[in-house]
């Protein structure tokens, strides 16, 4: 009967031991999963921020050249008055 005992013992002891192992590999698993999505959504969003930097750098350079061309347009136009003003005072 002490002989059976000490294998159910063993077995106990085994059996605790392989639960134990696998529990710790399913926590490093989990663990490695979770690790490995927030360094996917880490490197998502800084590729987001800088096309974020780059498209607000273009904003600022269109508005730029839309407010340089508003101001040639209105010297044109104060041009056209001016060349159509000349011609009527011509016509007179």
């Amino acid at each position: 009967m002490t002989e059976e005992i000490k294998r159910a013992g063993k077995c106990v002891t085994l059996s605790v031991v392989n639960v134990i192992v696998g529990w710790a590999i399913t926590f490093g698993s989990a663990m490695y999963y979770i690790s490995q999505k927030d360094t996917s959504f880490t490197l998502r969003i800084s590729s987001i921020e800088k096309d974020i930097e780059q498209l607000d750098g273009r904003l600022d350079t269109s508005e730029a050249f839309r407010s340089t061309l508003m101001t040639d347009l209105a010297e044109i136009k104060t041009d056209l008055l001016w060349i159509r003003r000349q011609l009527d005072n011509d016509r007179n």
